[in-house]
């Protein structure tokens, strides 16, 4: 991996650094128009077909935090996936002989306009599956709507919900949510490959565990408590108030009680708080922090901005912190292959620039592709589900070496390996042995 910070006082570097954050800012530019809805359905090439498919075009749907008004870099997602099926479609002919059109609807990040602009999409645009839902609160009421729409109880007549972009467990309940598939790697697994770390490299160790006091932590606290080896170690587990003077409160109260590792499952500004306070005070475990804090997003909390010298001091505060990753870098991986090409794709076809936000969202895009292809013969709704449900050893062209896309009709967990690193004092992160699969 190139050394992150060779080029560190470049306004280029910074810029790129800034887009990089996983969890928190505005994103710089938001996604293309959204494209018109296409004539309704007809029968076409190849086998039965469903609501979305034309003989010119299938029809996809995604709703997301478009204008920003919630304040999350989310709309970059949509955009760099809006830019591959762009490429697939001019330099490729599209999939299954039909051009990909994605509709896109601004849900603000909340769970009604997520519902509202999802049920848009289903019930007059008529796509044939959605895509990429963002955060488990607000995808919470979509599922359950995509699952059985008309709340019946029967989920027959669901809708594909392909590619979740939320890592809760609850979606891996088949019988519950038939019809969604995770992406992201789910946090449980995320929570079993560190408690691997502590049980191999912290033998002994007092653990504390600070979690977000919702479905994202509360996985966490699971995950960690069930797979350390010696329970009797974690001697402190918190569900964190991420107030400041609260912070400060359960963190003196993890270093009292004896913590030598401390497990962070929070988003990246109170984690930024945590090590902010604990370095105040002169508290210096060895910290695990969850994959949703990327280390340029962490570093850049912590020392307050995006100039070098506050760069600097974010990662010197995070050096020697574990987490893990399953994607190539955007900066690390820049000049290989993939990461070439990638960038090509994002400048050719309108992208935005290039940051791991966009690196994840055409990851997605070619699982949604491979997801289509296998259903050309059948490109109906319960087809599409049946397609998702057959991948495996999907290696995506931005996925690290060793990271696999594995389905099946009673695992919608889709990525659950994962390669533990370590962050180092100039930005970059050392591979600490081969990626670790939960499956």
């Amino acid at each position: 991996m190139a050394i992150l910070y060779k080029c560190f006082y470049s306004s280029l570097i910074i810029v790129s650094i800034t887009l990089l954050a996983a969890a928190c800012g505005r994103s710089e530019k938001a996604p293309g128009p959204t494209a018109e809805p296409s004539p309704s359905p007809v029968a076409g090439r190849g086998g039965p077909h469903g609501p979305g498919v034309t003989e010119t075009e299938i029809r996809l749907g995604m709703t997301n935090d478009l204008s920003g008004s919630a304040d999350t870099p989310y709309s970059t997602i949509t955009a760099a996936i809006h830019a591959y099926f762009h490429k697939l479609n001019a330099e490729d002919g599209g999939v299954c002989g039909r051009r990909i059109n994605l509709l896109a609807e601004d849900d603000h990040y909340t769970p009604q306009g997520a519902l509202e602009t999802t049920r848009k999409l289903v019930e007059q645009d008529q796509v044939l599956a959605m895509i990429g839902a963002v955060g488990t609160p607000v995808h919470t009421p979509v599922a359950a709507y995509l699952n059985d729409p008309n709340g019946d109880g029967n989920t027959a007549d669901g809708i594909p919900d392909l590619f979740v972009s939320t890592g809760w467990s609850g979606w891996g309940d088949v019988a519950k949510y038939p019809w969604t598939i995770g992406y992201i790697p789910d946090y449980l697994t995320d929570a079993k490959v560190l408690a691997r770390y502590l049980n191999d490299h912290l033998k002994g160790k007092k653990i504390g565990i600070l979690a977000q006091n919702d479905q994202f932590g509360n996985d966490y606290l699971r995950g960690v408590q069930d797979a350390v080896d010696n329970k009797d170690l974690v001697v402190s587990s918190q569900r964190v108030d991420p107030s400041p003077d609260a912070i400060k409160a359960q963190l003196v109260a993890v270093r009292d009680i004896g913590a030598e590792a401390v497990v962070l499952a929070l988003p990246p500004e109170v984690s930024a708080n945590v090590f902010r306070i604990a370095e105040q005070d002169g508290y210096r475990p060895k910290w695990l922090v969850s994959y949703v804090n990327s280390p340029s997003a962490l570093a850049r909390e912590i020392g307050g901005g995006t100039l070098a010298e506050q760069l600097v001091k974010g990662f010197a505060d995070l050096d020697g912190a574990i987490s893990t990753e399953y994607l190539l870098s955007a900066i690390d991986d820049a000049e290989t292959p993939p990461m070439r090409e990638h960038r090509r794709i994002m400048e050719t076809y309108g992208g935005p620039i290039v940051s791991t936000l966009t690196v994840y969202g055409q990851s997605l895009a070619e699982a949604v592709v491979e997801t289509l292809k296998r259903s050309c013969e059948s490109i109906t709704r319960e087809g599409v589900l049946h397609a998702a449900e057959s991948i495996q050893h999907l290696h995506s062209s931005l996925m690290l070496k060793g990271v696999e896309l594995n389905l099946g009709p009673k695992d919608h967990f889709a990525i659950q390996t994962l390669q533990p690193v370590e962050i180092q004092k100039d930005g970059t992160l050392k591979d600490l042995g081969d990626p670790v699969a939960v499956e």
